[in-house]
C-alpha cells in the first residue's frame, strides 16, 4: 500500500477552517508539540527569538509557522504542495505575518548552506520518500550548534491499531482519509537517532505524544463524528494530545548540529 500526499493539494484553505481534517493538527495536536518546542528553545536553550532564522520542513498550510512567526522568529515554510503553500501566503497575509513560503521538497530544499538556526519538521518524517536525504538535507542547512526539532508516529502495535485501524480504516470510527498514513513509514525512535548521528546531528531528547481523554470516551467521539453528529473541530478539542513518557503512539524530539 502506498501512501497518498496528493491528499494536501486538496485541502486549501481547510487548513485553517475549524470543520475539516486539518483541526485535528492546529486544535489537537499543535498546542503540546509547539509547546514542547518552545521549552526546548526558549526555556532550555534561552534563544532570542528576534535574532534566529527558522525553517519549517513540510509546513503544509502555516500552522506551525505562525505560531513561530507570533514569537518573533524569522520563518521560511517549504512544502511540495503548492495549493498548501498559496493557501499558508493568504493566512499569513490575513494574520499580518511576514513568512517566507516556498515550494519545494524535503529531499532537496531551496535554501542555502548552513543558513538557519533552528530547523523543525512535524507530522512529515512518516510521509517522505526518503528519510535519510531528508534528515541529510536538515543537517546541510543548519548553522554549528543550530537545532533539529521534530514529531513523527512510532512503529508499533499501538499506532496500527489507532493511527491506521482506528482513525482512517473503520468505518464506524475513521477520521482520516484513505491512505494518509502508512504503518510501514511509521518511524521507530531506534531506527531514527543513527540516521541523525550520521549526518552530525547529536540527539537530546525524546517525548511521548499521546490523546488525553481515555480510550473509551475518545472511541463514543469519533463514532458520533463518523454518524455526522459532531465535526472535526469537537474530535480536535476531544483529542488533547499531550506529553507522555509512553512513546508508543507518537514522540517529538530535538537535536543539535555538531555539539
Amino acid at each position: 500500500m502506498s501512501i497518498d500526499n496528493a491528499v494536501y493539494d486538496q485541502w486549501n484553505d481547510d487548513w485553517w477552517a475549524d470543520d475539516a481534517l486539518p483541526n485535528l493538527l492546529r486544535t489537537g495536536l499543535n498546542p503540546v508539540r509547539f509547546g514542547f518546542m518552545r521549552r526546548v528553545l526558549l526555556d532550555e536553550r534561552k534563544i532570542d527569538p528576534a535574532g534566529a532564522r527558522v525553517l519549517d520542513v513540510g509546513c503544509g498550510g502555516g500552522l506551525l509557522a505562525e505560531e513561530f512567526a507570533a514569537l518573533g522568529f524569522h520563518v521560511t515554510g517549504v512544502d511540495p504542495s503548492e495549493p498548501s503553500i498559496s493557501a499558508a501566503r493568504r493566512h499569513a497575509a490575513r494574520s499580518g505575518l511576514a513568512i517566507d513560503y516556498v515550494v519545494g521538497t524535503g529531499e532537496a530544499l531551496p535554501v542555502p548552506d548552513a543558513s538557519f538556526d533552528l530547523v523543525y519538521c512535524c507530522d512529515v518524517l512518516e510521509h517522505v520518500d526518503d528519510l535519510e536525504q531528508v534528515i541529510a538535507e536538515t543537517a546541510r542547512v543548519l548553522r554549528p550548534s543550530g537545532l533539529y526539532l521534530f514529531d513523527t508516529i512510532n512503529r508499533t502495535p499501538l499506532s496500527w491499531l489507532v493511527a491506521i485501524k482506528i482513525f482512517q480504516d473503520f468505518e464506524s470510527t475513521r477520521i482520516m482519509t484513505p491512505n494518509l498514513h502508512v504503518w510501514d513509514k511509521f518511524i521507530k525512535p531506534a531506527e531514527l537517532r543513527p540516521v541523525l548521528q550520521d549526518h552530525g546531528l547529536r540527539p537530546r531528547g525524546l517525548v511521548g505524544l499521546a490523546p488525553a481523554d481515555n480510550p473509551l470516551a475518545l472511541l463514543r467521539t469519533l463514532r458520533r463524528r463518523a454518524r455526522g453528529e459532531i465535526g472535526y473541530g469537537d474530535v480536535a478539542r476531544a483529542l488533547r494530545f499531550k506529553e507522555s513518557r509512553n512513546l508508543g503512539m507518537s514522540y517529538a524530539g530535538w537535536a543539535v548540529k555538531g555539539e
